[in-house]
This record gives structure tokens, sequence and C-alpha cells, in this order.
């Protein structure tokens, strides 16, 4: 159980704690999963790289004309005279033969560049008359060239173990012949929902497993539904260790109330998991377990949507990114200003759905608030552009003051 130092000395309810301290609790024995795999590089989208790319060929290849031009001579490059025009060289071509001074050569962008050419005159800046290049410019040694192995140097390390792969990851390693990396596997997540009430007879429906399936889509992750079950601890438990012996992350939302319905972490404990129950100074989310049961770390959130997906971005997005071997840091927090003020009650730090309606002269967004607050409303979610983050110790949330907000794209 906390800790006094785990209790935010800033809200006015004993007990609770600070959301960074909960974060810090969460990540303190957390370590990436172990498995690797190798994956071909048109599948390397969104996996993290587990053993440094190396580069075994220099970019560019070869000196390379960095746009249409003639090339020059060091020699043409101080003389009065000016070159002949000799042959033309594009993309693809051979360079062919050295360059001798009193010539020059036609080289379109992307060719490679012969011996003998120091400089690659911009055709804006030259004209050709009566077969010979005048140049309105003097072309300075270098210009318009890239030299080969300017970009990457053959044999230097390109991209660290680490590393998110992104589209401009892709690129380069394409561009280095590369066909296969050594990548991390990606986080087994065994997701499930518990509470009787949701199985549809009373029109109540499950929101929250969707919901949260559809955060871990756009992360390295790979999901097993366990479904939703019901509030029977026996049940819960045979779940919990069937998820257990697949997954690396269980994550879960309902049953952490404290209520006499609720059995989640009673369900972890029986299992022979440990568990630790946790009362945020957060709202919507205050309350939150977690623990472990094997290899297995485990994160019950709250079952409230709005408290799920608060609980999901700011507790449970981190402790995911760290077992994926991602840097597990607070998540990006967009600066706004509140248009209409709201009063509220301080002690904790609060997330209320806003959505922009334009900027400040300073081009910060300007946000309101889609609804009332409450953690079970899921239309005013739902029309929402992010999560206004509100700190602790705020009574009153005045107009045109500035806050961070938590953007929903890209995320939820």
């Amino acid at each position: 159980m906390p800790d006094g130092s785990r209790v935010c000395g800033c809200d006015e309810q004993a007990g609770l704690i600070a959301p960074d301290v909960a974060l810090r609790i969460l990540l303190d024995d957390a370590v990436p999963v172990a498995r690797k795999a190798a994956v071909p590089v048109t599948a390397a989208l969104g996996r993290v790289l587990a053993r440094a790319v190396v580069a075994e060929c220099d970019l560019p290849p070869f000196d390379q004309a960095a746009m249409d031009g003639f090339g020059f001579t060091a020699e043409d490059c101080a003389a009065e005279t000016p070159p002949r025009l000799g042959r033309r060289i594009a993309a693809g071509d051979a360079p062919g033969a050295e360059v001798p001074p009193g010539d020059a050569v036609r080289i379109l962008t992307g060719a490679a560049v012969p011996a003998g050419v120091a400089a690659l005159l911009m055709e804006e800046h030259a004209a050709v008359r009566a077969g010979q290049v005048l140049a309105r410019r003097r072309p300075r040694p270098g210009q318009n060239i890239r030299r080969r192995g300017e970009d990457v140097a053959a044999g230097s390390e390109v991209l660290a173990p680490g590393t998110p792969l992104g589209a401009r990851h892709v690129a380069l390693l394409a561009a280095l012949g590369v066909t296969q990396l050594h990548v991390r596997d990606r986080v087994r997540v065994a997701l499930l929902s518990n509470g009787n009430e949701l199985d549809g007879r009373q029109g109540l429906r499950d929101s929250n497993r969707p919901m949260l399936a559809a955060v871990l889509a756009g992360q390295p992750a790979e999901v097993e539904d366990f479904g939703l079950l019901p509030d029977d601890p026996v049940r819960l438990a045979a779940a919990l260790r069937e998820a257990a012996a697949r997954a690396d992350l269980i994550l879960s939302s309902g049953g952490v109330s404290g209520s006499d319905a609720d059995h989640l972490p009673v369900a972890l404990a029986a299992s022979g998991g440990q568990v630790e129950v946790l009362r945020l100074a957060q709202k919507p989310g205050k309350p939150l377990a977690h623990g472990r049961l094997g290899g297995a770390r485990c994160l019950f959130l709250p079952g409230n949507p709005v408290a799920a997906l608060v609980g999901m971005l700011t507790l449970g997005l981190p402790l995911l990114h760290r077992l994926a071997g991602l840097p597990a840091g607070a998540l990006r927090i967009t600066p706004c200003v509140l248009g209409k003020g709201f009063a509220r009650q301080p002690g904790c730090v609060e997330y209320v759905p806003v959505r922009a309606f334009g900027e400040t002269m300073d081009g910060l967004l300007l946000v309101e608030r889609t609804a009332p607050a409450g953690s079970a409303r899921l239309l005013p979610l739902a029309t929402a552009d992010g999560l206004l983050r509100i700190p602790a110790s705020l009574e009153a949330v005045p107009a045109g003051a500035r806050f961070g907000m938590l953007p929903l794209r890209g995320l939820a």
C-alpha cells in the first residue's frame, strides 16, 4: 500500500497519490520485453529497433549533381574565357571520362559528376551561345555538388537501438539497401473488461474495451481480447492466470473502485500475483490498481469511460512504452487558452474535454469545454479535440488563462 512519501501534499484528501508519483510507481521496475524479431524493412513501420544499423555504403554513393546545370573544371571557374559545351549526363548515365580544362558538361539533377568537374553552375545562371557556356555568375569550387558520403559514410551507425521506426527511417534504410532489421517484439497485451452490468441486457454496453483497443492499435502492441468478464472472483482469477501465461501486460477496466462488487484486485492476489490499489489525486480516474502476475505486468483502470481513457493516456501508455523499449516520459502537452472560465473543487489534477474554436493573436489555441464534467459522459468526449489539464491547486479556472491540453488526435 502507499507510504507517506507517495501522498500528494497539495490536495485536501489524505492518502491520495499525486499522478506523477503514481507514474513513477508504475515504471519503477518495468523493463522492456526481451524478445526480438527479424522483420523486412517493409514491415518495420512502428517497430522499435533492437540492434544498431550500420551503413554498408556511402550516401550518396558517388559525387552527385544537386540540380540541373553545367559542370566546370577548377581552371574554368577562374578563367575569363568561357568553356566549350561537351556532353550531356542525365541521372542514371555513366559519368564518362574526366572533363579536361576548357570543356564544360551539361549535368542533370541526380546524375553522377565526372572526374575533373569542380563546380556545378545552375542553368539559370548560364547561357549557351555558339557552343560555349557563358556564366552570368562565376561558379565556386564545390558548388551544387553532393559529395560521396556527405550524407552517410560507410561504416557509420545511422540508427541506434531503441529508435521507434517511422516513414523517414524506412526511407533511409531503403536508400542504404537494408532489407531486414532486428526489432523488439511487440508488447503482448491481454485486454479485458469487468462488470455484470455491461452485458447489454439493461442497455449498457462495454465501451471501454473497444476504446482501449483503438488506443493500442497505434502502439507497439499485439492485443489479445479476453472479452467481458463477470463479477466473479473465481472466473476472474482463472482469466488472469490464463492471460499472464501469454501476455506481457494485462490491461483491464472496471472492478477497482472498492465496492463489494469489485473483485479484480482480490482475484489478482488469489491468483498468486502482487497487487497494489492506489487512489490518485486525479479527476476523473481516482481508483487504480496495478501489480504483477508471473512475468506479466497488470494495470486495472477505472470503469467510467473518461476515467479509463485518462488513465490509459497518462499512465497506461507510458508503461506500455517502457515495456516496448521506448522513452516513457510524459505525453506531449499543447499550450492553449481557455475561452470561458468555470469553478471547480481544488485538490486533484483534473482533465476536462475541450474543443478548439479559434486562435489567440500569438497563435495559441482557444478552447472551451464541450459540456459540464462527467466521467461517464461519452458525447462530450467524442466531440473534444483534447483534454484540458488543470493543476490540483486551482479553485477557479479563469477565462483567458493559459493551460496545457493533451491532444486526442492520433491517440484516441
